[in-house]
C-alpha cells in the first residue's frame, strides 16, 4: 500500500510539475506571439467592435480611426509594459489626424494593468517552484532506475482536466467566470471592470472575448509543450543511462 501511494504520488506530482512548466512556455509563446491580437482583431471580429464603441468613449477621441497596424503596436506596448511591473503604461499614447496625441489609458486601467503585472509576478514564482519539482523529480527517476509516468496516461488525466475545466465555464459562463476571477485575484476596491464608453483598454480588447480565444489558444499551447515535454524527458533518461 505505502509503495503504491508513493508512486501515485511520484506520477500526479511529474504530470502537475509537468503541467505546470508547460503553462509556463505556452505562456512565454504566446508573449512573443503577442496573444496572436492580429489575428483575433480579424477573426473574432475585434475591428468591427472598435469602430462601433471607439467613438463612443467619453474621455478618448478618435480611437475608432486608428489602424490594425496601430492597435496591434499599442496592445503589444501594454503587453511588454505588464511583464516589467507596470512600467510605462502611462506614456502609452496614439494619434491621429484631426485629434491631438492622446494617452491610451486612464488612471485607473494603470492601477489595473499593474494589479495584473504583479498577478504575473506571482505566477511566474509558481512556475518556476513547478520547475524545480519537474527537475527533482527526473532525477529521482534517474537515479532510482524508474521509468517516468506514461505519456498517455498523463495527457489523458491533463485533457480530463481541461475538459472538466471548459465544462465549468461553459456552465458558469464566460463573462460570470470573468468577473468572479477578478473579484478573487484582485485587491478588493480597485477597480478591474470598464464599460466600453469609459475604456479604449476594454473596447481594444472586446474584453472579454478577446480573454476566451487566449485562453483557448493557451490550452493548446499547454497541451503542446506538455507532449513535448514528456516526450524529451523519457529520451533524456534513457541517454544519461546509455552514457551511464
Amino acid at each position: 500500500m505505502g509503495k503504491m501511494i508513493g508512486r501515485w504520488l511520484s506520477v500526479s506530482g511529474f504530470a502537475v510539475s509537468s503541467l505546470i512548466v508547460a503553462f509556463g512556455l505556452a505562456w512565454i509563446a504566446l508573449y512573443a506571439l503577442n496573444f496572436s491580437y492580429g489575428r483575433w482583431h480579424d477573426v473574432g471580429h475585434i475591428g468591427a467592435a472598435i469602430d462601433k464603441y471607439g467613438p463612443q468613449n467619453y474621455y478618448r477621441s478618435g480611437f475608432g480611426e486608428t489602424t490594425k497596424a496601430q492597435r496591434v503596436e499599442l496592445f503589444a506596448a501594454i503587453n511588454h509594459s505588464v511583464h516589467r511591473d507596470g512600467k510605462g503604461l502611462d506614456q502609452i499614447v496614439y494619434t491621429v489626424p484631426g485629434h491631438p496625441t492622446q494617452t491610451l489609458l486612464t488612471t485607473d486601467e494603470v492601477l489595473h494593468l499593474i494589479d495584473l503585472a504583479h498577478l504575473i509576478n506571482k505566477v511566474g514564482i509558481l512556475v518556476v517552484i513547478g520547475f524545480v519539482l519537474w527537475v527533482l523529480l527526473i532525477i529521482y527517476y534517474y537515479r532510482w532506475g524508474l521509468a517516468p509516468p506514461s505519456v498517455l496516461r498523463q495527457l489523458i488525466a491533463v485533457l480530463f482536466v481541461i475538459a472538466i475545466s471548459i465544462m465549468v465555464l461553459l456552465l458558469v459562463g464566460p463573462a460570470q467566470a470573468f468577473s468572479k476571477m477578478h473579484e478573487w485575484v484582485f485587491p478588493p476596491g480597485n477597480p478591474w471592470f470598464f464599460y466600453y464608453q469609459h475604456s479604449l483598454m476594454s473596447t481594444m480588447m472586446w474584453a472579454p472575448r478577446l480573454f476566451a480565444w487566449i485562453a483557448a489558444e493557451w490550452a493548446v499551447f499547454t497541451v503542446v509543450f506538455f507532449t513535448i515535454l514528456q516526450f524529451s524527458v523519457g529520451r533524456l533518461i534513457k541517454r544519461f543511462r546509455s552514457l551511464g
